[in-house]
């Protein structure tokens, strides 16, 4: 008897794991999809595998080593919305740096980066693209994780490593938006969108 149930408690745990969605998995086999799609079908419940993330300074930081909630953020240098939402993304960083690890995946190489550098907070863990990291027409493969939205783009994954949600673009200024209510706009979702994943 002690036979079965332990045969049949593995069965039930290999079908659980079998059933968990992988991050990378999902995003791949959801080619040809709208952004939309493949957030809410592919993107949303599925779970970060391991990334070993090489900073700015060359240090190597692994996601299965952090043990709080994940924002990554992909960014790119030449995009406008990247650049505009840093105040606000400086903001939430400071009031929630303790509970959350905020991680920039970067389109650029090193040397291209200065600018987000000099400007982010420093608890941001910067990542630019690396000599073996793929960008193509916007799309990035960083240390094997793959982006295929816009600029820029949150992911949010809980303690579990679990994806919780993604937000993508930012408030810029224009002629109907000053510098000031851009930066109020972008605090607020930026703000709504980590407390997801609060306790």
């Amino acid at each position: 008897m002690k036979r079965l149930v332990s045969f049949l408690l593995i069965i039930l745990a290999t079908s659980a794991f079998a059933q968990k969605k992988y991050y990378n998995q999902a995003v791949n086999s959801c080619a040809g999809k709208s952004s939309e799609e493949l957030i809410d079908k592919c993107i949303k419940d599925s779970y970060l595998l391991n990334y070993d993330f090489t900073t700015d300074e060359g240090k190597v930081i692994s996601t299965k080593n952090i043990k709080k909630p994940i924002v990554i953020l992909a960014a790119a240098g030449w995009s406008a919305p990247c650049i505009g939402q840093i105040p606000a993304l400086n903001e939430i960083v400071d009031i929630y740096h303790n509970d959350v690890q905020f991680i920039m995946i970067f389109w650029d190489k090193k040397d291209r980066i200065g600018r987000f550098k000099s400007k982010v907070d420093s608890r941001v863990i910067l990542v630019p693209a690396g000599e073996n990291d793929k960008v193509a027409k916007g799309n990035l493969d960083i240390s094997g994780f793959v982006h295929k939205l816009d600029y820029p783009t949150a992911y949010l994954i809980d303690k579990t490593k679990k994806f919780v949600a993604v937000k993508r673009g930012a408030a810029i200024p224009s002629k109907t938006v000053t510098r000031e209510q851009a930066n109020e706009t972008n605090a607020s979702e930026l703000e709504d969108f980590v407390k997801q994943v609060l306790n």
